[in-house]
């Protein structure tokens, strides 16, 4: 059972990265520090994309925030490491 759930939060992990690259690629600003989704984006907003749970979200994204992936806050979003975030992305591929 938990080689199961690591691998589905694996590919929810995916699902997220691919999408926060989708939005970068579409509306990002490139700032200072990264590059940001130039529109108010919520994690309720990438839970619906993603087709997961606000929560499982949640989770993700204060993980990648501790790692230094990214930046959150209400209603923004900043990609600070887009290359780890697209190898993230491509770990199905392997």
């Amino acid at each position: 059972m938990h080689a199961y759930r690591e691998m589905s939060t694996q590919e929810v992990e995916r699902r997220v990265a691919h999408t926060v690259l989708r939005l970068v690629g579409q509306a990002g600003k490139k700032e200072a520090a990264g590059i940001r989704v130039d529109f108010p984006i919520s994690r309720q907003d990438i839970a619906e994309m993603t087709g997961t749970t606000l929560h499982t979200v949640s989770r993700i994204l204060s993980a990648w925030e501790a790692k230094g992936l990214v930046e959150g806050g209400r209603q923004k979003l900043l990609v600070c490491n887009v290359a780890a975030l697209a190898a993230l992305a491509d770990e199905a591929k392997k």
